[in-house]
């Protein structure tokens, strides 16, 4: 069996800089509110996939939408540190770049990471 290149995953969106979470938040769901300002930013459920030359991140389609599914992705050139961190019912994978810190929660993803490893190293 050939190990996945994809793995399901829930990444942190950071909140904008200067960011302030609107009072009617507070009010009105008070449990998101807090999750937003404990966590500094939106879990975003999707598929992060290794690809041979990037890592490649789309968000799950949760309503269809004529501009396609929102992502992103990182040359794996860019990746300067990969921390995994195994967890009770999770596990925590962060990616470092030289501009920023890239957090995902996922399930299962030791041997996912191991490729993702061996391909930033090569």
């Amino acid at each position: 069996m050939t190990p996945a290149n994809s793995i399901p995953v829930s990444w942190l969106q950071p909140l904008p800089e200067g960011y302030k979470i609107p009072i009617w938040r507070w009010i009105l769901l008070p449990a998101t509110a807090l999750m937003l300002k404990r966590q500094k930013g939106v879990w975003r459920n999707g598929t992060l996939h290794l690809d041979s030359d990037k890592l490649r991140f789309e968000q799950a389609r949760l309503v269809k939408s004529a501009q396609g599914v929102p992502g992103w992705s990182i040359p794996l050139g860019h990746i300067s540190g990969i921390s995994f961190t195994p967890g009770t019912l999770s596990e925590r994978l962060e990616l470092s770049t030289r501009d920023t810190q890239i957090r995902f929660m996922t399930v299962r993803a030791e041997p996912f990471v191991d490729r993702l490893r061996a391909a930033v190293a090569a």
